[in-house]
Order: C-alpha cells, then sequence, then structure tokens
C-alpha cells in the first residue's frame, strides 16, 4: 500500500480552515469601531494621566524603600499607564500611525514625569538603602518577559471584550510602574546599573505587552482591511523583537538559576563540614554597620564565630 503523501497537507488545509472560521466567529461579535473608539480615547495625553501617574510612581517609590509589596501594590491601583500602551498596540494592529505618535507622546511623558518624581523623593528621603524590592527589579530575565506578554494578552483580551479592564490594568502597571520608580531612585543614587537594568526591564515589558496587544487585536481581526502584505511584516516585526528580547532575558534567566544553584550547594557544604557535636553557640553578634555588607560576608566558618563567643 502505497503512502499518500497528500494527506498530511489536507489535514494541515482543514485545520486552517476551521481556525479561520473560528476567529471570524470570534471577530463578529466585536464592536470594533467602538472598541477603537475607546482606545483612542484612554489613551490621549491629559492633565489627569499625568497626575495620576505622579501620584502612582511616587506611592510605589515609598513602598520599594520601605520594601513594602502592599504598598507597591496599592500604587498599581492608579496607574494610568495601561492607556497609551494599549493605544500602541491597537494603534500598529490597524496601522493608525497619527493614533501611534499620540500614544508614544503620551507614554513619554508619563515615563518622564514618574522618574522624576521617584528621583525627588530618594534625594529627600532619609531612606537610601537598597532593598529586595529595588534588587528584583535590576536584573530582568526571560520570566519578566512571559509575565508582560501574559499581561499584555490579558489586557488586550479584557479591552476588546470591555470586561475586567481596571483588574487587568493592575497587572500591566506592576509591570511597569515599579521599574520606573526604580530607574528614579538608581539615577538618585548614582548607580547607573540599577537605573540602566530596571529601565531595560521597563523598556522589555512596554515592548512585550504592546506587542502582544498587536496580536491579538490581529487575531479578533482589527486591521484585517490592510490586506496579507501588512500582516507579513507586522508578524515579522512582532517575532524579531521578540527574538531580541529573549536572547539576553534568557541568559540572564539561567546565570540567575547558577548562582543559586551555586549558593544551595555551598550551603549543604558547610552544613555537612560543621559537626554536630559542637554548635554554635548562641551569642550576641556586633551591630551591622549603616553601609550594606557584601553577601560574601555571611559566609563565616563556625570556628570564626564559636572563637567570638
Amino acid at each position: 500500500m502505497a503512502f499518500d503523501k497528500s494527506e498530511p497537507s489536507e489535514q494541515m488545509n482543514v485545520i486552517k480552515r476551521r481556525a479561520k472560521l473560528f476567529l471570524r466567529q470570534l471577530a463578529r461579535k466585536i464592536d470594533h469601531q467602538d472598541v477603537v473608539d475607546h482606545v483612542r480615547e484612554e489613551g490621549q495625553m491629559s492633565g489627569r494621566y499625568v497626575f495620576m501617574a505622579v501620584m502612582s510612581c511616587a506611592i510605589a517609590t515609598l513602598g520599594l524603600l520601605l520594601s513594602s509589596p502592599a504598598v507597591i501594590i496599592g500604587a498599581m491601583l492608579i496607574s494610568p499607564l495601561m492607556g497609551p500602551i494599549m493605544l500602541m498596540g491597537f494603534s500598529l494592529s490597524i496601522l493608525d500611525l497619527p493614533a501611534m505618535r499620540r500614544a508614544m507622546f503620551s507614554m513619554a511623558c508619563g515615563v518622564v514625569a514618574s522618574i522624576t518624581i521617584s528621583f525627588l523623593i530618594v534625594k529627600l528621603s532619609p531612606l537610601t538603602e537598597i532593598t529586595p524590592e529595588i534588587i528584583a527589579r535590576t536584573r530582568p530575565n526571560f520570566f519578566d518577559l512571559l509575565v508582560a506578554i501574559f499581561s499584555g494578552l490579558a489586557g488586550g483580551y479584557a479591552v476588546i471584550q470591555r470586561k475586567g479592564e481596571t483588574i487587568v490594568g493592575v497587572a500591566i502597571a506592576t509591570a511597569l510602574m515599579p521599574p520606573l520608580a526604580v530607574t528614579g531612585y538608581g539615577l538618585a543614587i548614582g548607580s547607573m546599573p540599577v537605573a540602566g537594568g530596571s529601565f531595560f526591564l521597563f523598556m522589555t515589558n512596554l515592548l512585550a505587552i504592546a506587542l502582544s496587544v498587536t496580536v491579538l487585536s490581529r487575531l479578533y481581526s482589527f486591521g484585517a482591511g490592510h490586506g496579507k502584505r501588512s500582516t507579513l511584516w507586522q508578524g515579522a516585526l512582532v517575532i524579531s523583537v521578540f527574538a531580541a528580547l529573549s536572547v539576553p532575558l534568557g541568559l540572564a534567566l539561567r546565570d540567575i538559576a547558577y548562582e543559586t544553584t551555586a549558593i544551595n550547594t555551598r550551603r549543604a557544604q558547610i552544613a555537612v563540614s560543621t559537626p554536630q557535636s559542637s554548635p554554635i553557640r548562641a551569642c550576641r553578634m556586633p551591630k551591622p554597620a549603616l553601609s550594606p555588607i557584601s553577601p560574601d560576608a555571611w559566609v563565616v566558618r563556625s570556628r570564626s564565630i564559636s572563637a567570638r563567643c
């Protein structure tokens, strides 16, 4: 019995036709013009937008300095950054260049205002020590990219369906506002690695969220009238950006995993080498210095600790 090479191709054609039919049925339920008008209205520049961006970043900065996740999450509830970033994604989908320029202008104003207020707060604050919440936003990795992609897909779906936009906006703001606050913190203390790492995280999240919205909106037939040529270059743009971001972020995730494994291995070696018959006795340790202590200083032999006691 001869193998029919046409069967796999026919099955693929059937799958493609069913997928197109499914997407068309989804698109029929959406009022495209109403969604676009809503996104344009929410993404425009206004005094309220700048004020809420400043207040959100101010609260986020204080939460970072206090290392309080609850305060940081509270700042996300009033962040207005979802509007411009949604407009960026939809304008790329429907090829509306004037709307894209307005979205980029609104986002740039929000970024400058946020970094400025964060810079001023840190400069005036008596507490400027780096905290775990700040450190967590200075080394972006591949997981951060995935968080941004999922946030963008959720945000695009909420905007298209016109349900749950406020809740999803919190997730999007979580990926954008804290990195901006850390950027202002890094500039205030004169640490370019901190400022640069956090701003790279912000740009990664910004691009990933906007392009995820573009992909989802195209699946719902936004901009379908522009033809296959526009679809091809939009797809090439999305793939190129994601590929360019994935390489350094993937390497950063690998380095973090290697460091974590090395630390855990070293701890296990120290635990095994310490005799159980001579445990470290409790003793009063000297008060820590005001300057931050290097992580290497915590690796101390048990004999040295016992000698101080």
